[in-house]
This record gives structure tokens, sequence and C-alpha cells, in this order.
């Protein structure tokens, strides 16, 4: 099955989001549990130290980590749209994406966001409820094409917050 490009994939985002919200769609990207890709990047280190004097024990090192990490993850879907961000769960084992329920709703005049330090494969994101309660995020940043995938979603993000009256 050929791997469809960052322009396809977000076509075909669009294409299954756009029913579920009433606004248009502004961009798209992706969220992850916060520390996912570093935690990945480390256990395939890990796995691949413990290869080098077994093989086959660090074959099967990293597949139980990946398999306890993926199972303990989150991977969102991201809509934004002028008032909002709407979040649906995505699968993280490549299973086809299909809508399975109503998205969680960040109202964009209700949240600030900021951002860590950007690494090699993802990049921390706080987000601040106007409510007191926060939420931290990695944005995943792919390879080529798709480095740059969640860029106008996330650039959308840091514009949000409360209008100062």
């Amino acid at each position: 099955m050929k791997m469809p490009s960052a322009d396809e994939q977000r076509a075909d985002l669009l294409t299954k989001l756009q029913p579920h919200i009433s606004e248009p769609i502004l961009a798209v990207g992706f969220l992850t549990s916060a520390g996912y890709v570093a935690g990945l990047t480390k256990d395939y280190a890990t796995g691949r130290a413990i290869g080098m004097a077994s093989p086959v024990a660090g074959r099967l090192f990293r597949k139980k980590k990946v398999e306890e990490r993926v199972t303990a993850s989150t991977n969102l879907a991201v809509a934004v749209t002028d008032s909002a961000a709407h979040l649906f769960t995505y699968p993280m084992r490549g299973e086809p994406f299909v809508v399975a329920g109503p998205p969680i709703v960040w109202p964009r005049a209700e949240i600030t966001v900021t951002l860590g330090k950007r690494a090699k494969y993802a990049q921390p994101i706080h987000v601040a409820f106007t409510d007191g309660h926060t939420e931290d995020y990695d944005i995943s940043i792919g390879y080529k094409e798709f480095a740059t995938f969640s860029d106008a979603m996330r650039d959308l993000l840091l514009a949000s917050g409360p209008t100062v009256g």
C-alpha cells in the first residue's frame, strides 16, 4: 500500500473532518501524548543497545516497549477553525481513520498556547485554559514533506487566546 503524500493526507483529513464541524477548517495537524516521541526514541536506542549483545532480545524489547507506549498514549487529529480547535481520536497503530465520535472542542478564545523547545522529532505544546486547567501534548515532527505537516495548526493555536476587552 502506497504511503499518502502530506498533501494527500491533509486532503483526506479535511474530507473526513469537515462534515463534523460547522465552520470551515483553516488547518489540520496532529497532537500526541506529551513525551510520546521522546519515549519511542529512547526505547529504540535501548533496544539497539540490548541488540548488540542479543539481536533477538533487542527486537523483543523494542516490540514490547512500543506496544506499551502505543497503548498508553493518545493521538489526536486536530482541525482548527476561526472559533475553535476540534480534537478527534486518531488511531495509533496504522488503522484507517474514521470519525468515531464527537470531537473534544477547545474554544480558541478560552485557550492560551505556548511551545516548548523543538526537538528533532517533536515539539512540546502547553495549553492553558481560562478555567485554570492545563494540558500538555507533543506536535510530532515527521520526515521530509511531513516535517511541517502540523505547522499551520500550531500557528493558529498560538494565535488563540482570550481577547482583552
